[in-house]
């Protein structure tokens, strides 16, 4: 409504030429992630708009999105363009259709932060307007303003930028987030050449042509999700053989040493120290057959992040108390021989279990009676977090796969450890990376601070 203050009665027909643009291109959205949509050609027309025009853009888009969410309700359910994400939530919520709840606030969220950029870019069009900087030059320096505001905007919950920043990078890697940001401000410079160049008609008939790279982008999205669906049902068949080799070989230790207390005692010779034994061992396949279990259940968790601030160093020495009893099965000492105090956006079960699982393996790589270290590192807002051991390092035949799922020497592993490790981390918009030692091996964490 604050916008309603600059609008120029004159320029009536470019509003309205502006809404039906916005209006048309709301039902366009590519599901990036799981719960990522993004709405690429509104995004950038509104953009361009706040630049061209300054705060009369704020109303325009309100109520453009008020019409532009009718008219994907009327698409949807005749199946011309489906609704995607918290919008197809809606969508059912208006035709009394069950649907999420909590989706409503987190659609009012949406609707904030995207006010608010646009709001943002409309504060720096009005001032560089006044103090006679370049169009361009304000574009430039409006986005990194908006890219700032990201980092600070108090939203909670599924819609906090922070969030979706780890959930983009964690499905399509961190550089397809800084080259989402890329594209953004190229589609903005373009609209607002045509904008320069022939005015309001050629700024929308330029913005309607956006919708051509939408239908190229929601075309490569849906392919790498098909892609994405075959190597799950690959992954799948392959587990269920590993389950079932695992399996089938504990359960048959069971059987055998079952058979062996029913055989004793049948023959009448079975002493409490041989059953005892028996009963031990069956124990101990139970014991790893469950294992196995529980990794596979980890593997396939889901992977929505709680983001809170934690104390690095502190979640790492959690993490070492809750491994130092496996530890010290084989007399590893785990030590900390590097720290700084930092704290970091972190959702402190997964890092732990991403941490405990790389700490597992080390233990395992040590040779009986060693040490690992571990080191805690904070430069140029990240913090690394390293663990080494001293072991005989990464065999060469598994380095290229380390991180796949499956990939394993170990005769009694199943090979997803370092996989659901590098997910976690992936998850947070860090990574994992692997570094050779001498002796051993060291593997890195990294994550960002903010």
């Amino acid at each position: 409504m604050a916008g309603l203050w600059w609008v120029v009665p004159s320029d009536w027909p470019s509003y309205l030429l502006l809404f039906a643009v916005l209006a048309v291109e709301w039902p366009f959205c590519i599901s990036l992630a799981d719960a990522v949509e993004v709405y690429f050609p509104v995004s950038w027309t509104a953009a361009g708009a706040a630049y061209a025009l300054g705060p009369v853009v704020l109303p325009i888009y309100w109520l453009a999105g008020v019409a532009g969410f009718a008219l994907i309700i009327v698409l949807d359910a005749r199946r011309i363009v489906p609704a995607v994400g918290i919008a197809a939530e809606s969508a059912r919520r208006y035709r009394g259709e069950p649907y999420a709840p909590d989706s409503v606030v987190d659609g009012d969220l949406r609707h904030f932060h995207l006010m608010s950029g646009l709001a943002a870019r409309a504060l720096v069009a009005s001032v560089a307007s006044a103090t006679g900087v370049p169009l361009f030059a304000g574009v430039l320096v409006g986005e990194l303003g908006v890219a700032a505001w990201d980092r600070v905007v108090p939203i909670p919950g599924r819609m906090a930028p922070a969030r979706t920043r780890a959930r983009v990078a964690a499905a399509l890697g961190m550089d397809m987030v800084r080259a989402t940001r890329l594209l953004d401000v190229c589609a903005i410079c373009w609209l607002l050449l045509a904008w320069v160049q022939g005015g309001i008609v050629a700024f929308a008939g330029a913005s309607l042509l956006t919708l051509t790279l939408h239908a190229v982008l929601k075309r490569l999205s849906d392919t790498r999700r098909e892609l994405e669906n075959r190597q799950r049902l690959a992954v799948i068949g392959e587990t269920a053989s590993r389950v079932f080799h695992q399996l089938g070989r504990h359960h048959g230790a069971i059987g055998m040493y079952a058979h062996l207390i029913t055989r004793l005692e049948s023959e009448g010779g079975a002493s409490a120290a041989s059953l005892a034994e028996h009963a031990r061992r069956i124990l101990a396949s139970l014991g790893d057959a469950n294992h196995v279990m529980n990794e596979l259940l980890a593997f396939g968790q889901d992977r929505t992040l709680n983001l809170y601030p934690h104390a690095v160093d502190a979640v790492v020495r959690e993490c070492l108390e809750e491994t130092a009893p496996r530890a010290a099965g084989r007399a590893i000492v785990l030590r900390v021989v590097e720290t700084t105090t930092i704290d970091a956006p972190l959702d402190k079960h997964k890092i732990k279990q991403a941490l405990g699982n790389v700490l597992d393996n080390a233990i395992d790589a040590s040779p009986v009676g060693g040490t690992v270290d571990v080191t805690i590192a904070a430069e140029d807002g990240i913090v690394r977090v390293a663990v080494r051991d001293y072991g005989d390092g990464i065999a060469p035949a598994i380095r290229r796969r380390l991180f796949a799922p499956f990939a394993t020497t170990k005769p009694d592993g199943v090979g997803v450890g370092l996989a659901l490790a590098k997910e976690l981390v992936d998850a947070h918009g860090g990574r994992i990376d692997w570094e050779p030692a001498d002796p051993g091996a060291r593997f890195v964490l990294t994550l960002p601070r903010g």
